[in-house]
């Protein structure tokens, strides 16, 4: 008994199942002695690339690259890769539990710009799919999958291309990378819904699935492969960049891949989501919800804000961002409606992650909001001076948090009503505007608006409470009129944006004019780089008291 006892203690140790790792001629190889059809094998790596690359000679995509060994075990590796233009890549490989999770660093230690917007290390699977003999080559496409449309879906997928300066293949391209800028095969016209590709093994007992954060494709390549490429961006002198990737060996389970995924790549999770505003509802404020507020001093009226509470809100311990919103003017043509209710570009900005107010303009009665322009000016600005501080005690809002943003008519507001004057500027630590901007164009038959050199004198004086505080101008079809009138500074981003590659053409099932505020729910590069600019300036870290 005992020795029987000795001998399943030994198989079991044998048959652990658990990943080993190794590094060897530029193959890194995953074995899991649970799967029979042996090592995975990663060519580690294949390429380094420059952008650019969707229609040249792959000869001139790559950049020249040797990668050294630093140190091995079975469930750790270092690697380094110098590459031809200085820039040199340490790698840390580690296995963690059913995946292989990888840490690269990316340095530019020379005094010129580096092209390095990407790296390729190529997944041989035609041994794990059980088609490595088959005289089809692409046999293992039948096993192998991406998610599109939130959907495990196995390949060929549908709108599967067949023209390109390379064939066959195939590569995905996500939102925040350009087109002109990956594999030179062909490439599908749907967006991937993750930064997942993997494929189940002969048995379909097992999978294997890759993701990079961030990343530049998915690709499916002509060796029996698979790719998703990890994304530098390229490297400006002295920069550095982080790169985090993760290789999923386990059951055959599409939602507990999924979960994981989720689990180790959040921030990608979120700039694939399509988001959806909430709808404004009835009640106190609580978290998740938008309701609609009526101050005390307009009780009895119409005039009124919005509130939304983020989901996590809690009313103690946290401290949270707080996005402030003036929307822009009526205009049903245009798909403007002009209430507070249906603004949508602060909870864009948050994805929800932050307190978001609506702001109304004060009708020239104090009973309503006023769809057009500023209505009381007085009384919009006195309004704000007073909710917005309230909001800031009642709510747990960290006051160096504090971010005013417009659309349209609301863009305008931003410094018109928000730069009013040194007390209500000084409630702002930063400012987001979208179509339009306070001084840049006449605004005829309004009395604040027009001549131009009038308006653009005052719009100049508001412009100064700025103090160096951080603004992100955002304009569909480009910045280039704002440029020539607001000074090129450190503090000021601009964006140029452009919601009929966003949306496609119009009218769309959500929006019928590409002047818009809801460019900011899809997921989009310009997002990215909205969303880049909150996080780079701490708009999104979460202190706890």
């Amino acid at each position: 008994m005992r020795l029987v006892s000795l001998l399943l203690l030994f198989l079991c140790g044998v048959l652990s199942g658990k990943l080993t790792i190794g590094w060897k001629e530029n193959l890194l190889t995953i074995k899991d002695d649970r799967i029979p059809e042996g090592p995975l094998e990663i060519w580690y790596l294949e390429a380094y690339c420059r952008p650019g690359s969707t229609d040249r000679d792959w000869n001139e995509t790559v950049i020249g690259h040797k990668t050294k060994l630093l140190s091995a075990t079975d469930s750790e590796i270092k690697l380094r890769c110098e590459l031809a233009d200085g820039v040199i890549v340490d790698h840390l490989i580690t296995v963690e539990g059913e995946k292989i999770l990888f840490h690269l660093t990316a340095k530019n230690p020379t005094d010129k710009k580096s092209e390095a917007h990407w790296g390729q290390p190529c997944i041989r699977v035609g041994e794990f799919t059980g088609t490595q003999d088959d005289e089809d080559k692409y046999a293992y496409l039948k096993n192998s999958f991406v998610f599109l449309d939130g959907k495990q879906t196995f390949m060929p997928t549908a709108n599967w291309a067949t023209k390109a300066r390379y064939v066959p293949g195939q590569v995905w391209c996500p939102c925040h990378v350009p087109k002109t800028d990956v594999n030179p095969r062909p490439l599908s016209s749907d967006r991937p819904s993750n930064g997942l590709i993997g494929c189940l093994s002969a048995d379909e007992k097992w999978l294997m699935a890759t993701a990079w954060d961030p990343y530049q494709e998915l690709f499916q390549g002509v060796i029996r492969c698979l790719h998703s490429d990890f994304r530098i961006g390229g490297l400006e002198p002295g920069e550095e960049k982080v790169v985090r990737g993760a290789i999923y060996v386990m059951t055959n389970d599409a939602p507990a891949l999924l979960k994981q995924y989720e689990k180790d790549f959040p921030d990608q999770v979120r700039r694939h989501q399509t988001l959806r505003a909430p709808k404004v509802t009835k009640g106190d404020p609580a978290p998740g919800k938008r309701v609609s507020v009526t101050a005390p001093d307009y009780s009895g009226t119409k005039v009124h804000h919005t509130l939304y509470l983020p989901s996590n809100w809690k009313e103690t311990g946290t401290k949270y961002p707080l996005i402030v919103e003036y929307s822009g003017n009526r205009a049903p043509s245009l798909g403007s409606s002009g209430r507070v209710e249906d603004s949508v570009l602060g909870y864009g900005l948050s994805a929800g992650e932050a307190v978001w107010l609506n702001l109304p303009f004060v009708d020239a009665g104090g009973q309503g909001n006023q769809p057009n322009w500023w209505g009381d000016e007085a009384a919009t600005v006195a309004y704000a001076k007073k909710v917005v501080p309230q909001i800031i005690a009642d709510y747990g809002i960290d006051p160096n948090r504090v971010i005013l943003c417009g659309f349209s008519r609301g863009a305008i507001a931003v410094n018109y009503i928000g730069l009013h004057d040194d007390e209500i500027a000084a409630l702002w630590s930063g400012f987001v505007t979208h179509d339009h901007y306070d001084g840049v164009r006449e605004w005829r038959g309004t009395k604040w608006g027009a001549p131009l050199a009038d308006y653009r004198k005052e719009a100049a004086k508001r412009l100064k409470r700025l103090n160096g505080k951080p603004v992100l101008i955002c304009q569909n079809g480009g910045t280039s009129d704002v440029r020539k009138v607001v000074p090129d500074a450190e503090h000021v981003t601009f964006l140029d944006v452009d919601t009929r590659a966003i949306f496609g053409i119009y009218p769309t099932q959500t929006n019928i004019h590409p002047h818009t505020d809801r460019w900011l729910l899809k997921p989009s590069g310009q997002r990215n780089e909205a969303w880049d600019w909150m996080k780079e300036r701490g708009f999104f870290e979460n202190p706890v008291d």
